[in-house]
């Protein structure tokens, strides 16, 4: 016997017994009020009336309940399973698969949010230097690596609350979230020295320096994204024409110059 039906036959028992023995109570309190005998019949019809009524009807009851049970731990499953393929599916959707980092579409939202009045994000726009070059020396799979090292670098000098994205290709993003210019600039420049200071490859003399430049934009409460995008974008170029491995906000660049080949 399975554990169902031994669960439906005892509720079954159960209430059975039950109905016996009110059975029992009303026959007998009634032919004791109305002055009738108790004889044997009574005792058999106060016994064998719940059971063959009460008995049947009980487990067809239980029965159905046990099937609605497990209907409903079946659909909590299915409806856990999709929950989860959902979020899985909502990660890799939103998210690089090689850094782990937020995808463009999912920087892009982050960027796009409502900020109160007088509220500042500032966005920066970080692209390798002379990254085709790494490449071509030490192969793509290291020029992987090095991406994905990047990217960890960026999560280490960033905020919880920061956005951190990989736009495409070899250019990454970081949304600061209620900082300035000022501040900005400073976690810039942490976030450059950091990369610079990292040792990428071993054994070999004439290594590729992986470096970044750095361009950087503020983000007003009113501004429209792509306009920011853009200005981000030209500090960014600014920095690489003025040496690399440097951060600019506003046509200023700050770092150190290195030599362009």
């Amino acid at each position: 016997m399975t554990p169902r039906s031994k669960r439906i036959l005892g509720k079954s028992i159960v209430v059975t017994i039950i109905a016996i023995v009110a059975t029992f109570g009303l026959s007998f309190t009634a032919r004791i009020a109305l002055n009738m005998p108790i004889d044997w019949l009574s005792w058999v019809e106060c016994t064998l009336i719940p059971i063959l009524i009460g008995m049947p009807v009980g487990a067809y009851i239980f029965a159905q309940s046990e099937t609605i049970q497990d209907t409903c731990d079946k659909l909590e499953k299915s409806y856990t399973a999709l929950r989860e393929s959902h979020d899985r599916l909502a990660f890799v959707t939103s998210h690089d698969p090689m850094t782990g980092l937020l995808s463009r579409g999912g920087f892009m939202a982050r960027m796009d949010r409502k900020r109160d009045e007088d509220e500042y994000d500032t966005l920066l726009l970080i692209d390798p230097d002379h990254f085709s070059l790494f490449n071509d020396k030490h192969g793509h799979s290291k020029g992987d690596e090095a991406l994905v090292r990047i990217a960890k670098a960026l999560v280490y000098q960033t905020r919880p609350g920061d956005s951190v994205g990989r736009l495409g290709g070899e250019e990454f993003g970081v949304l600061l979230r209620g900082v300035r210019k000022e501040q900005a600039t400073t976690i810039a420049e942490n976030i450059r020295r950091l990369v610079e200071a990292m040792p990428w490859t071993k054994g070999q003399q004439d290594d590729v320096k992986v470096t970044v430049s750095i361009g950087g934009a503020e983000i007003p409460p009113d501004a429209d994204t792509q306009d920011v995008l853009r200005t981000a974008r030209r500090c960014l170029s600014e920095a690489k024409q003025r040496g690399r491995n440097r951060v600019s906000f506003g046509y200023e660049a700050v770092g150190l110059r290195v030599a362009t080949p």
